[in-house]
């Protein structure tokens, strides 16, 4: 995508991060890409094509209760469409610390209320995609914990926190990256500053 704050890279193409400077205030530019055409990720493919919001680009965000432990609360209050990652009895004990994906409507009071608290806060992930809601949550559902063969142990894999984004994802070897980003156009994050936007 380019303006005049410049040009957003894909990480996977780039093999780095790359930080694109936003304008001030960031709240249209980011409603505009988060909502709008996607440019595509190289010259064979278009990911994501057209303007707005169809069911071949819908916009979701992760969200991080654990940083922000009434979003259920305020999910609920926008009445916006949301799952847990978590299920069961883990979903319900660790409601408050737990990461959620929710479907984020153009032009809606929750898209407007996310993009302002969230961006740069440490607490949400934007992605765009073709998949439903339930789809989704069981597409990530397979990566919320990590085995480590050579300590024998489970780890939490905190892919919906910005830091782990920005720094472990476009860094997986090609075959997780694939499998991790499959069916999804892109992921959205902000730099620690978030006065840039990465896009995976």
């Amino acid at each position: 995508m380019n303006n005049e704050a410049g040009q957003i890279n894909y990480a996977h193409q780039t093999g780095q991060v790359k930080k694109v400077r936003l304008p001030d205030p960031p709240a249209q530019f980011l409603a505009d890409f988060l909502f709008g055409a996607l440019e595509p990720r190289d010259a064979m493919k278009t990911v994501v094509a057209g303007s707005g919001q169809t069911e071949l680009n819908a916009t979701f965000i992760l969200l991080e209760a654990a940083r922000r432990p009434d979003i259920e609360t305020v999910l609920q209050g926008f009445k916006v469409d949301y799952l847990p990652l978590y299920q069961g009895v883990s979903a319900d004990e660790y409601a408050l610390h737990a990461p959620y994906i929710a479907q984020v409507k153009e032009g809606s009071r929750a898209a407007d209320w996310l993009i302002e608290e969230s961006w740069g806060q440490g607490w949400g992930v934007w992605l765009r995609g073709a998949r439903s809601l339930d789809e989704l949550r069981k597409h990530f559902r397979k990566f919320t914990q990590l085995y480590n063969p050579t300590e024998d142990r489970w780890f939490l894999f905190r892919f919906y926190a910005p830091e782990t984004m920005r720094r472990i994802v476009p860094a997986l070897p090609p075959r997780d990256f694939a499998a991790f980003t499959q069916d999804i156009a892109a992921y959205i994050t902000p730099d620690p500053s978030g006065e840039a936007a990465l896009v995976i």
